[in-house]
């Protein structure tokens, strides 16, 4: 078994409950989001704190909290879950927290502040490796810095780390398009299409779009949303927002906290007086992510859901440059797939915290076939 390292940088990680979070740490946390390398608005706490709030929900969270030993200031947080065994380590050990509203997992960790992150996250991990025997990842960009660090440094801990890829997400970078925005990447026929469908919407009205970002407009506008999203195949199916008191409760809450911190829009492609689509997104510094987006079934021979995404690049670029890529979150196959040109591979990974759990990671890993491993870092 792996020896603990005593943590000798300035941090210190701890485990908290949900009810062990005061309101000067969930002060702490909301600044954090701001200030994080990666930024992650579904690890806010406006986001998961509504979540946890609906009596249905029945998981207990872990909040790994990194802080400052001299001001106990956070400089690092993940939101785990404890699990048995799972296909990635048949084991005790600590998986991403399950909310199925969040789309983008891993940590949220002050800027210049990773390297300590790490090292602190690593030693509370091997202090409390009869515990856990180690944590899984799942659903965060490949290249991320935390990852890279983390990669560097098991071999001094004791531990290793397996990283992989696993599909990537459909994306725009912002500043690589040309001056006619996606249609620069389209092909003549896709150019074609788009604007016969845009046409065809002009048919039933004129044709705007617009973003609401705060005051009343908000909260109208997201109503406005679920009630588009409430129809057609979701409602049938019962997987729409409306179709579940739990979650609209949790959308409500969230959108209303997110909106107080500005880290919601919500986008509309009007005809007439009808909105033929509409989406929930949030933001950070200089990264939006999509979250749900709703169409409007009486204009489905238009492809009003098409049409918005492209005004909404179009939107973004002329009236929030400060925005430079979109994460559209969606999982291979998607409508996005043919229409924005960028991905960003989202990956899985196995920090394993003890030579029994490397051994039996590694056994795992090989039976998954280790050729799709990007690449693995261990004790040797």
């Amino acid at each position: 078994m792996s020896k603990p390292i005593n943590n000798n940088s300035n941090t210190q990680t701890r485990a908290l409950t949900a009810n062990e979070l005061d309101a000067e740490l969930i002060e702490q946390w909301s600044l954090l989001v701001s200030d994080s390398e990666p930024a992650n608005p579904f690890l806010s706490p406006e986001f998961i704190l509504p979540f946890l709030e609906n009596p249905g929900r029945q998981r207990e969270p872990i909040f790994l909290v990194c802080e400052n030993k001299q001001d106990r200031k956070l400089v690092g947080l993940g939101i785990f879950e404890h699990v048995r065994a799972s296909r990635l380590l048949p084991l005790p050990h600590l998986i991403p927290f399950q909310c199925e509203h969040a789309f983008r997992r891993g940590f949220l960790i002050a800027k210049n502040s990773i390297p300590d992150f790490i090292d602190s996250l690593l030693s509370y991990m091997c202090n409390h490796q009869k515990r856990w025997f180690g944590i899984e990842f799942s659903e965060f960009p490949l290249e991320q810095k935390w990852s890279e660090e983390l990669g560097r440094r098991v071999k001094d801990f004791g531990c290793s780390f397996q990283l992989q890829s696993r599909f990537d997400s459909p994306s725009v970078n912002l500043t690589d398009l040309e001056e006619d925005g996606l249609a620069g990447q389209w092909s003549s026929s896709r150019r074609k299409t788009m604007r016969r469908n845009l046409n065809r919407l002009k048919k039933h009205g004129e044709v705007n779009f617009r973003i609401m970002k705060q005051g009343q407009e908000l909260p109208d506008a997201l109503e406005r949303f679920l009630v588009l999203e409430h129809t057609g195949w979701k409602k049938e199916r019962g997987t729409s927002i409306l179709s579940c008191d739990d979650d609209q409760q949790f959308v409500r809450k969230m959108v209303s906290r997110m909106a107080s911190q500005n880290r919601v829009l919500i986008s509309e492609l009007q005809v007439g007086r009808d909105v033929a689509a509409s989406s929930i997104n949030f933001v950070t510094d200089c990264e939006m992510f999509a979250f749900k987006i709703g169409y409007n079934e009486k204009y489905a021979e238009a492809s009003p859901g098409l049409l918005h995404e492209v005004q909404l690049v179009d939107c973004l670029r002329e009236s929030y440059p400060h925005i430079t890529r979109i994460d559209g979150c969606a999982r291979p196959n998607s409508y996005l797939d043919k229409l924005w040109p960028d991905r960003i591979p989202i990956a899985e990974g196995l920090l394993s915290v003890s030579t029994f759990a490397q051994a039996v990671g590694g056994i795992m890993s090989q039976v998954r076939s280790a050729k799709q491993w990007a690449y693995g870092f261990s004790h040797e």
